[in-house]
């Protein structure tokens, strides 16, 4: 691949030999009105005469006059990497021609790296205002095919960059390949600004502002995210540093019934004839004390089951009125049965107490820091939230990411603690591996 800091110099060069007497330099940027930096306006007869010279010579003179033009330009700040995403560009009256985008940098003062993401038929027509610097410019996408930049009209060269996803929000699993390969290939641990655009219009995407408010704009944004837990009970407190140590029973639940497995052996307890017949199996649990499993069903009316080891009597606690449950929980200290939603609604969590009480709170999915990193959001269902402690009003939740061969970050976990009489979320710990 093309080292992406060297097109742009490269490409200046290139105008630079074409355009005789046209000098580029740090201070100038306006189509049609280039400005002649005062420190290096003598080289511009040096740009003239490279015409006339050797390829060789004109080529490695050009270079340094570039170079010397941009150390004898003013001080800039500290660069800005602005990104900005396009589905469909706006087609012109030239029916032939590439569907456009426009875009106008308003930054000066600042050195700008502008990336371009698109489906491969744009064209990408971008100008600045007077003093702002664009350094340095990537065009990338699912597939790079026709698309083409023109800075200030003059086409550019040497900036396509295969594999980057296209991304229309600043959430999800694709938006965080992005911003990991973006802090990768340009070393910034921060982009300046997203937009995103299913459809360009005639007007420009202005970029004259630079975010530094946006959290998930940064590399390593969930680690100053994290809440500290030290006002938490113990059980929800220490959860992570114990987890697994309460692997005695295992449950395998199917539409005919459930296996419990345990230190003495496996049980078969087949659904009985009293009870509505299981149509999805979602979650079971198991109370030693009680000698109780407990399990849920979704879709169509879907219904939480109990199960009375000792007789193998089903029965039906309570119908879920339509609910579709993920994950279940029991609390024998508060004889709470919790459950937390499935697909869209992962944040739907009803509480059943074994003396009728119920109660429910919905936390929209976006509430969770970094629950959408694990999932493509907007396009697909994120996984499920577990519940794994209940103590004092707080709800443990772990969330991890589907394990498949497509992503690298199978795996990548996050655990929470929730208030589900508030609706507080607290992330506590994450992994991205």
């Amino acid at each position: 691949m093309q080292n992406p800091y060297i097109y742009v110099a490269a490409t200046l060069t290139e105008q630079c030999a074409k355009n005789r007497g046209l000098l580029f330099s740090t201070g100038a940027s306006r189509r049609g009105k280039m400005h002649r930096n005062p420190v290096t306006a003598d080289f511009s007869h040096v740009v003239a005469q490279s015409l006339t010279e050797t390829p060789m010579f004109r080529l490695h003179r050009s270079l340094l006059i570039c170079l010397l033009l941009g150390l004898a330009g003013p001080v800039l700040a500290q660069r800005e990497i602005h990104v900005v995403a396009v589905g469909k560009g706006y087609q012109t009256e030239d029916y032939y021609a590439l569907p456009e985008a426009r875009v106008l940098v308003d930054r000066p003062g600042r050195e700008i790296g502008l990336v371009l993401l698109d489906d491969g038929e744009l064209h990408w027509k971008v100008e600045a205002t007077e003093g702002t610097s664009i350094g340095e410019i990537i065009r990338s996408g699912p597939s790079p095919r026709n698309s083409k930049v023109t800075l200030f009209g003059i086409p550019m060269a040497g900036f396509q960059v295969s594999g980057l996803p296209l991304v229309f929000r600043p959430l999800g699993r694709k938006f965080r390949t992005l911003i990991d390969t973006l802090a990768d290939s340009m070393e910034t641990e921060r982009i300046s600004s997203f937009r995103g655009i299913h459809k360009a219009t005639d007007v420009p995407v202005k970029i004259d502002q630079a975010d530094t408010r946006t959290a998930g704009f940064a590399r390593d944004y969930l680690s100053q995210l994290v809440v500290a837990s030290d006002d938490l009970p113990p059980e929800i407190r220490d959860w992570f540093d114990n987890r697994g140590s309460n692997s005695q029973f295992t449950l395998v639940f199917d539409e005919k019934g459930i296996d419990l497995t345990g230190p003495t052996g496996t049980r078969r307890f087949a659904a009985t004839p009293n009870v509505p017949d299981i149509f999805l199996p979602a979650a079971a649990v198991y109370d030693p004390d009680s000698q109780t499993i407990y399990c849920i069903t979704y879709g169509a009316e879907g219904y939480l089951y109990s199960i009375d080891v000792q007789t193998g009597a089903w029965a039906v606690v309570t119908s879920l009125d339509e609910y579709d449950a993920a994950g279940l929980l029991y609390d024998p200290k508060s004889r709470l049965l919790i459950t937390t939603g499935a697909f869209s609604r992962t944040g739907e969590i009803k509480v059943f107490g074994l003396d009728g009480s119920r109660s429910s709170i919905f936390i929209l999915t976006t509430a969770f820091p970094g629950l959408t990193d694990l999932f493509d959001y907007g396009n697909e269902h994120g996984p499920p939230l577990t519940p794994h402690a209940y103590r004092n009003g707080w709800l443990l939740l772990e969330a991890v990411a589907r394990r498949d061969s497509a992503h690298s970050d199978a795996g990548a976990y996050r655990i929470y603690a929730v208030q589900i009489t508030t609706g507080e979320v607290r992330l506590l710990h994450f992994g991205n591996e």
